[in-house]
């Protein structure tokens, strides 16, 4: 007997390149991977400047430039149109969306479950959503968080300060901006990008704090990665993409 999963919106553990990290782990993730930045006609990234208007501010992140949603399958026109797709339909079709959303994750539920893997879910793909502000009307104004409350959701976020619920795991991602990263460190364990590409090695600690190699999975919880602690990630582009990056004035690359 085999079950197979069949969500409408987010993807299976085995699709996604850092989904499939985690299976090792014996840990199934679904991704929800909406357009990065504001591709789609809505921005989803609002702490990164948006590609499409050549947006340069230095008060965000120049990310989305170089953001890895165009990286692997992400570079194939059906996988970019079906990202648009979806991100239009969460903007403009809110209560549906969100509907089949909790339809999906319990099914994915059900699914790892049947295989004996841990299911957790990423909704924040490629984008910077507050999924903990938006009430789904049809299941009584609850989040989907409290809908799922023993299930585990990660995800990294350039927004401060966010309250979550318990079950909603964020590590804050170092953009640049370094008196806001050093605050947040106290609340969170904090992404920063290193300078170095993928077959060099990840400093021991940064300012005292130990760092975590972030590229053997992707699983961003306290009970993987530790508490009060970096991840860190290697710079995925070129030596002379690293070396202009480097270069701005807010730049979200750290000298390794």
């Amino acid at each position: 007997m085999t079950k197979n999963f069949n969500g409408k919106l987010l993807a299976p553990p085995n699709t996604n390149y850092k989904a499939k990290k985690n299976i090792k782990l014996n840990v199934h993730t679904y991704f929800l991977s909406l357009a990065h930045s504001d591709t789609s006609g809505y921005n989803t990234c609002p702490m990164a400047n948006r590609v499409t208007q050549g947006e340069t501010s230095e008060n965000k992140s120049s990310c989305s430039l170089v953001c890895v949603a165009k990286n692997g399958n992400g570079s194939y026109p059906n996988v970019i149109k079906s990202r648009i797709q979806k991100t239009r339909r969460f903007f403009e079709d809110r209560d549906n969306f969100m509907n089949e959303l909790v339809n999906d994750v319990y099914k994915a539920i059900e699914y790892s479950n049947f295989y004996g893997f841990v299911p957790t879910f990423r909704l924040n793909a490629y984008s910077d959503i507050k999924f903990e502000n938006i009430k789904i009307r049809a299941f009584g104004n609850n989040t989907i968080f409290s809908l799922f409350p023993d299930v585990t959701f990660y995800d990294y976020t350039k927004l401060p300060n966010r309250v979550t619920p318990h079950n909603y795991e964020l590590t804050y991602s170092h953009w640049g901006n370094w008196k806001t990263t050093r605050k947040q460190v106290d609340k969170f364990n904090v992404a920063m990008v290193f300078a170095s590409n993928r077959r060099e090695n990840l400093p021991g600690t940064w300012e005292g704090l130990p760092v975590v190699d972030g590229d053997v999975n992707d699983l961003r919880t306290s009970e993987n990665d530790g508490v009060n602690v970096v991840v860190g990630l290697r710079a995925k582009m070129s030596k002379l993409n690293i070396k202009n990056e480097l270069n701005k004035p807010t730049s979200f690359l750290v000298q390794a």
